[in-house]
């Protein structure tokens, strides 16, 4: 796919993402010297015209991770000649660098290795092409090892001191991206070439190397600081506190590696974020990427991800760093949805972030000891009154204590695909989980500030009380044993819809539930059977006529199955809530939620090695695979799944 890269550098961090070196075409010549010498190719490509992918066999036995990045293993056993070439990729932290290394082991012969980069130097989202209207000319010119390549104001140097530099500048036309074509977007691209690094193996060394390095500091020859050790020794200590939080040294050895594998996967997702308008007030703060390789930093998906994140591997002041991030840029009572990817303009249009924000400073602030004030103390009271007293969207409390948002032509819940003028899951009105998180963020926030401001805590109480009341009454679906997902409008009275989706569970499984008892165990029971699966938690139920079981087909297909059947893993974490709080921390209940998110975990070693993607196919029917789709790496997946791993492992 086009997201695919060596090194894919963030301009302005976390955002303004720059795809710069997207592939090395990398060959071994054999018989070196002799008239005959023999070229193999270790990674194939495919162009346009191509009708089936290389025929040439892999020569790739291995792909697994290594401490901070990735290596392959390439095995060459032919005519008399058995090589085995290692290449590993590790990547820089807090710098738009990289660094290859390359180790053969050639048995006596002496091979040359030929590295041809493949430079993109667009935005990652779109695609290159030669003599393309709005491209700049590229340049290259010759450093000590190497060579700088510039192109639109901005460039790479790439540096390798122990090969040769031979410059060849040429354009690989009409490479094709079979990903992108099974999604229905443009597919093929040319790609830009500035030379080939060339280097001879040393026989008698048994294993040579040659390193090849990246870096956007194109005025330089890229630095050759090693940060691995500084990285594993950070993130063990995430891992020894989530384990801690888990149960220490009891825990089993399986858990505890389970644990590593997630807190690790965890990491990749916080960053700084760096203001772009040059407000000093909002210079530089952590945050949270939604999902890579297309997502940026989004308010909703990193107030549901923080706690997973950062609550369980102790980071408390980069918890702090995100809630006061997203405090600062609040408006209205709203936090961002996002920010802009180039200019960084934060973007509202949502009604379930800034609860969820309620939501993750409260817990913040139970498992910190911290007490809520300040810039989360500010953002938290403002949520709290401006949808009590009305704000942008809609957004509002009304007299039977239930909050509604939006419209027809609105998508403000987290389920909020549309295409060309088309919601394809119309939410607005009184959603069930928007009311859910309201009742618990109320109930949450007064005990918070019951010691300092019990005239509020008070009105936070009687505010939930109605809402609950108002859920018991208006919610209930009696003939399918479960809740509306939503009430809507019809003429002058709001009425039930009757879709089994999974946004119910929020309200039986927070901890302050609106929902309790015999009426808990019944929707529970409903989402058991027909949405929970092995990607998570189905979207719809089957024989909704709507549904749709495969996320496939061009874009307006997909857009249409992303919550209408596609399964999410992040809903096994409120679901595991819910099945918790409504069954208790029993020993079968807690068997039961392992079950469910093992395969979830199980998926970590299979798309994208060590981290859990965004969606799977809600169709799990034994005669057709379940794929996992859409972003290949998802904060909340990870988080989530995360977080239900240390409540189970801590046990009764």
């Amino acid at each position: 796919r086009r997201y695919h890269g060596l090194l894919i550098a963030s301009m302005s961090a976390p955002v303004e993402r720059v795809s710069c070196v997207s592939a090395i075409d990398e060959s071994l010549v054999l018989n070196v010297g002799s008239p005959k010498p023999r070229r193999v190719h270790l990674s194939p490509f495919q162009f346009r015209d191509d009708d089936a992918p290389p025929s040439t066999p892999s020569t790739l036995v291995r792909f697994d991770r290594v401490a901070m990045g990735v290596r392959w293993i390439h095995h060459i056993k032919d005519q008399g000649v058995d090589i085995v070439v290692e290449k590993s990729l590790h990547l820089y932290e807090h710098r738009n660098a990289a660094r290859l290394k390359y180790a053969v082991r050639s048995a006596g012969h002496a091979v040359r290795l030929e590295l041809r980069p493949l430079v993109r130097l667009m935005d990652h989202h779109e695609l290159c092409h030669v003599n393309a209207e709005h491209a700049m000319e590229v340049q290259t010119r010759e450093i000590e090892g190497g060579c700088v390549v510039m192109r639109k104001g901005g460039g790479i140097s790439l540096a390798s001191h122990d090969s040769l530099f031979v410059a060849n500048p040429v354009w690989w036309e009409g490479i094709r991206y079979e990903r992108d074509m099974e999604r229905g977007q443009e597919a093929v691209e040319d790609l830009y070439s500035p030379g080939v690094f060339e280097w001879t193996t040393v026989p008698a060394a048994g294993t040579s190397s040659v390193i090849l390095d990246i870096s956007c500091e194109a005025s330089e020859v890229p630095s050759t600081v090693d940060d691995t050790a500084q990285s594993e020794r950070r993130i063990a200590e995430h891992v020894r506190k989530a384990i801690v939080l888990a149960g220490g040294d009891a825990l089993a050895q399986h858990d505890q590696m389970q644990i590593a594998t997630l807190v690790r996967a965890a990491d990749q997702f916080v960053v700084e974020r760096h203001d772009a308008t040059g407000n000093d007030e909002h210079a530089k703060g952590s945050s949270i990427i939604a999902g890579y390789p297309w997502f940026s930093d989004w308010g909703r998906d990193s107030m549901i991800a923080l706690p997973g994140l950062m609550l369980t591997t102790g980071r408390f002041e980069e918890a702090r760093s995100v809630l006061e991030t997203f405090g600062r840029y609040r408006r209205n009572g709203l936090i961002p949805n996002r920010f802009e990817d180039t200019t960084g303009k934060a973007e509202f249009n949502t009604v379930d972030a800034s609860l969820h924000y309620v939501k993750a400073a409260c817990e913040w602030a139970d498992a910190s000891g911290e007490p809520l004030a300040g810039e989360i103390l500010d953002a938290c009271v403002e949520i709290l009154d401006a949808y009590a007293s009305g704000t942008d969207f809609g957004i509002r409390l009304d007299s039977d204590g239930l909050i509604t948002a939006g419209d027809a032509s609105t998508q403000l819940t987290w389920m909020d695909a549309a295409r060309e003028g088309q919601v394809f899951t119309p939410r607005h009105g009184k959603a069930i989980e928007i009311n859910a998180l309201w009742h618990h963020g109320l109930l949450a926030f007064a005990k918070h500030v019951e010691g300092t401001d019990a005239a509020r805590a008070s009105t936070c109480r009687e505010q939930a009380s109605a809402t609950k009341g108002s859920v018991e009454a208006s919610f209930w679906n009696v003939a399918d044993g479960c809740l509306f997902d939503r009430l809507e409008v019809v003429g002058t009275k709001w009425r039930g819809v009757a879709e089994l989706r999974p946004n119910q569970l929020f309200a039986i499984g927070l901890e302050h539930a609106p929902v309790i008892g015999e009426r808990a165990a019944s929707v529970l029971g409903a989402v058991e059977r027909d949405l929970l699966m092995a990607g998570g938690l189905r979207t719809l139920n089957p024989n909704a006529n709507t549904y749709r079981g495969r996320f496939e087909g061009a874009m307006l297909d997909r857009d249409a199955a992303y919550h209408n059947g596609t399964a999410w893993p992040w809903l096994i974490g409120i679901y595991a809530d819910a099945a918790l709080r409504v069954r208790g921390r029993t020993p079968e209940s807690m068997k039961q939620i392992r079950r469910a998110i093992e395969p979830l975990i199980e998926a970590m070693s299979e798309r994208c090695l060590g981290q859990l993607g965004e969606i799977f196919d809600g169709d799990d029917s034994a005669d057709r695979q379940t794929r996992e789709h859409g972003c290949v790496a998802q904060a909340w997946s990870v988080a989530e799944v995360l977080r239900v791993l240390v409540s189970v492992a801590r046990g009764v």
